[in-house]
């Protein structure tokens, strides 16, 4: 259930060392987790990133607010009257007020980023319970962490939006952005598909809510969080490991997509 590593990243299996912070009642009523590595307050929400051991499970319960989480590293599964939700790193999960469910964490645990109302519900009342990969909404929930007050309308945004009709060729070009291999250009992935650039880009941004140049970036970013949360490796490496020049190039697309640092997890 939970990727590993790319080669040259698993030569330690000590887990990595995170700056802690003494977590509020709030933080510790609504998540239950076993670690706070970041709490903050931002536009009527708190927003913090809590880790999960490896194995650890919570019984049935409900929550008196809307559930709104991102995955940042691990896999965690969520199971209810409605079914099995399994959310890897990347996703954004939903879960309404008041539905009773259990939670499971895989062998690697999982650091999440969570997003609560003050309220009860936020401004647009989660209705639906759903786990989704859209881009834009995991870049909004990596924005409010740097304390982005446009960052939550943006993300409620993202994931309130209905499905839309199956767009061949942005769903075609997703799955070749999505291979660390490739490292290909618009004007490359269009001819690839036999496509004109325009329309595909026209439709990648439609159907994602981001551009192709965007999207790459944002997945160049969910990759070394995951890494730099869940190994002891340099930065350089995670860096060259990921696709990136160097480090410096990494941290530069980090604060362009999070509006913070990857070494802001790591202990100093």
């Amino acid at each position: 259930m939970i990727a590993s590593a790319p080669a040259g990243l698993n030569e330690s299996n000590m887990p990595p060392v995170y700056t802690l912070v003494r977590p509020s009642s709030r933080i510790r009523t609504a998540m239950s987790p076993s670690e706070v590595l970041v709490e903050t307050h931002v536009a009527g929400t708190t927003v913090t990133v809590v880790r999960y051991a490896p194995f650890q499970e919570l019984e049935t319960h409900a929550h008196g607010e809307d559930g709104l989480t991102v995955v940042l590293q691990g896999t965690f599964l969520e199971e209810s009257s409605r079914g099995t939700l399994v959310a890897q790193p990347g996703s954004v999960a939903t879960r309404p007020y008041g539905m009773s469910h259990t939670n499971r964490f895989g062998s690697d645990g999982a650091v999440i980023l969570g997003v609560i109302p003050d309220r009860d519900r936020f401004v647009e009342p989660i209705s639906e319970w759903t786990r989704s990969d859209i881009p834009s909404a995991f870049r909004a929930g990596l924005r409010l962490v740097a304390r982005d007050a446009d960052a939550l309308p943006e993300l409620l945004a993202a994931i309130g939006t209905r499905a839309r009709p199956d767009r061949v060729a942005a769903v075609r070009a997703r799955r070749l952005l999505d291979d660390p291999e490739q490292q290909l250009t618009v004007s490359a992935l269009a001819r690839a598909m036999n496509v004109h650039p325009v329309h595909l880009a026209r439709q990648f941004r439609q159907t994602y809510g981001v551009s192709v140049r965007e999207y790459r970036t944002i997945q160049l970013v969910r990759r070394s969080a995951s890494l730099v949360l869940g190994t002891n490796a340099p930065l350089s490496r995670i860096a060259h490991e990921c696709g990136f020049a160097d480090h410096s190039h990494m941290c530069r697309a980090f604060r362009r997509v999070a509006g913070w640092s990857p070494s802001r997890l790591r202990a100093s």
